[in-house]
């Protein structure tokens, strides 16, 4: 059964929110891309012949 990407929820809690908002820019802007990075990791890997069917179907 394929997985909803639209169905997914996270709650953060005022505390942890908080805590972000104190972080400087440059500590917000590293935990954005460590976030970036797991999220490429936990990605599930695309066969190539699916990638390239789809940019073949892309209007130009």
């Amino acid at each position: 059964m394929p997985f909803d990407r639209g169905n997914r929820t996270y709650y953060a809690s005022d505390d942890r929110l908080r805590a972000f908002r104190a972080l400087s820019p440059a500590d917000k802007l590293r935990w954005v891309e460590q976030l970036a990075a797991f999220l490429r990791l936990v990605q599930p890997v695309e066969s190539t012949a699916a990638s390239k069917a789809r940019k073949h179907n892309q209007p130009a």
